[in-house]
């Protein structure tokens, strides 16, 4: 029962979720890949792993340049959406729409955060701009989502996580 690899294997796809965006066109709002790593983690897992695994995705964000301002914000938004779509786990076998609807939610909450984090005057973040980021997050989403909740149990039938 060695978690390691299991371990490794979130702390890529959270490094990639962080720096993938940095490749993304110009122009484009980039989609928020970081939420949909939470997500998957989450919805599997329950709570206390999406809470772990939003706090570190968070302080990831906070701190890869050019990192966000106030430091811990971040890592809390992502924290509490964890938690959300964690208990949303116990209902997500009812429909396959459902675990893509509590991460638009979540999402929404996280944009929601970085949106109150700009208004009070730190960072930058136009209502238009986080609108953009929340729907090209969704499109992505929709064949992203089922990918990490796919990785997610088999790194749990093989008991690495």
């Amino acid at each position: 029962m060695n978690r390691v690899p299991g371990l490794a294997a979130r702390a890529l796809l959270l490094v990639s979720a962080v720096l993938l965006p940095s490749a993304w066109p110009p122009g484009l709002p980039p989609a928020d890949l970081v939420l949909l790593v939470v997500a998957a983690a989450a919805l599997l897992h329950g709570p206390s792993t999406g809470v772990l695994v939003g706090l570190a995705a968070g302080w990831l964000v906070d701190l890869v340049p050019p990192g966000a301002e106030p430091l811990g914000a971040t890592a809390l938004s992502y924290a509490a959406a964890g938690a959300l779509l964690g208990l949303a786990r116990r209902w997500a076998a009812a429909s396959p729409l459902l675990p893509w609807v509590a991460t638009a939610v979540a999402s929404a909450a996280v944009l929601g955060v970085r949106g109150v984090v700009a208004a009070a005057g730190v960072g930058r973040a136009a209502p238009g701009e986080l609108l953009r980021t929340w729907v090209l997050t969704m499109l992505v989403a929709v064949v992203v989502l089922p990918v990490l909740i796919e990785v997610e149990r088999r790194l749990t039938a093989r008991r690495w996580a």
